[in-house]
């Protein structure tokens, strides 16, 4: 089993300059080799022979002496290599050209003859050296990889990527029953029919009157200017905590949960989809349902857990948790019913879970 763990580095001015120039690299190896097989798909479909084998990352640094100087840029021909896999299969849309601005910073090295390792506060990087970090989780095993990556508000992370043995499956004992939603971010109900609403901290609509200054004053700055710099970063601060605390309830939340059963079953939603609608898009992403499942997801796995996803056409809400009677479609003001063939009274989010629960027997 692979499994990452993320602490917060500490680089000196010149290692700092360094992963910034990698960071740099890898996204500008990343863009030449989608541009280039863009080049070579249009053309074979012009010449109707075959396609051209298309470049590695090292055919680059004759054409680009800087290129020498970054760390490997190997893993870029993977992550695009992945990138068109996920299209190919239907799960994301065409490969894009990565943005300085907008592209998440970050560059992959792999562990080639143990040159990544830690001793004691420090982290060995290749071409790096030593990097002072902090290590509050301590693993055994095998180092695979490393990704560095960089935030808006200019502080470093490493991602290491190690391989664990699997944990032995759990039998289940206790289980619960998920439904996610926006007025509790998620209501759960176990198996002793102990019913939980958990709040939905709404981080972002707390946060939004301050944010809304930052943006004001950042526009209010001349562009390349000292201040308009200053500006951003007090606006990337800003952001950078909303996406912190939003981190922090989803992960604290979806590890008690785990801790505390050993098969959990939580509705499949398509926030994406749901986004459409206007009125709701704002409140949908800064719920974060996504990135919660992925967190169920990948610690269940860990932790040797069960997660049931319900399919996505299961009528959790419609259904009478009582007899089963089908009550039909509910527009979403409707947050209580009563069932005309058993005469019980529902709260729409109660019973959603206690149906989503009967999903893991």
């Amino acid at each position: 089993m692979l499994k990452g763990y993320k602490y917060r580095l500490y680089p000196t001015a010149a290692q700092a300059e360094f992963l910034v120039r990698t960071i740099g690299c890898a996204r500008f190896v990343y863009n030449k080799l989608l541009e280039d097989r863009i080049a070579l798909h249009e053309e074979a479909k012009a010449n109707g022979g075959p396609k051209r084998k298309p470049p590695t990352p090292a055919s680059y640094k004759p054409l680009f002496p800087f290129l020498c100087e970054a760390d490997s840029l190997a893993n870029a021909k993977l992550h695009l290599d992945a990138a068109f896999a996920k299209f190919f299969a239907g799960t994301a849309g065409f490969p894009v050209f990565k943005s300085k601005r907008k592209a998440r910073a970050s560059y992959t090295t792999n562990n080639q003859h143990g040159t990544i390792r830690i001793e004691g506060d420090r982290v060995r990087l290749p071409k790096v050296g030593f990097i002072r970090f902090t290590q509050h989780r301590i693993f055994d095993g095998e180092i695979r990889s490393a990704t560095v990556s960089m935030t808006k508000t200019g502080k470093f992370f490493v991602s290491l990527l190690v391989e664990q043995p699997d944990e032995p499956w759990v039998p289940a004992e206790h289980k619960i029953g998920i439904d996610l939603g926006l007025g509790h971010f998620a209501v759960m109900t176990n198996d002793a029919m102990v019913t939980e609403k958990v709040p939905n901290p709404r981080n972002l609509r707390e946060a939004e009157a301050r944010l809304r200054r930052a943006q004001r004053a950042l526009s209010h700055k001349k562009p390349g200017s000292r201040n308009r710099e200053k500006a951003r970063l007090v606006l990337a601060k800003k952001h950078e905590q909303v996406k912190n605390r939003r981190h922090d309830s989803l992960h604290k939340l979806s590890r008690r949960i785990v801790d505390e059963n050993q098969v959990v079953v939580v509705e499949t939603l398509k926030p994406k989809e749901m986004m459409q609608d206007r009125r709701l898009s704002k409140s949908i992403g800064d719920a974060g349902w996504g990135e919660f499942v992925r967190q169920l997801e990948y610690k269940a796995r860990f932790y040797g857990r069960t997660l049931i996803k319900a399919d996505p056409w299961f009528a959790s809400t419609q259904v009478c948790s009582a007899c089963g009677g089908n009550g039909g479609k509910k527009d979403l003001h409707v947050r209580e019913w009563t069932c005309a063939a058993c005469g019980t009274h529902h709260d729409r989010d109660v019973n959603a879970s206690l149906n989503l629960l009967r999903l893991a027997d």
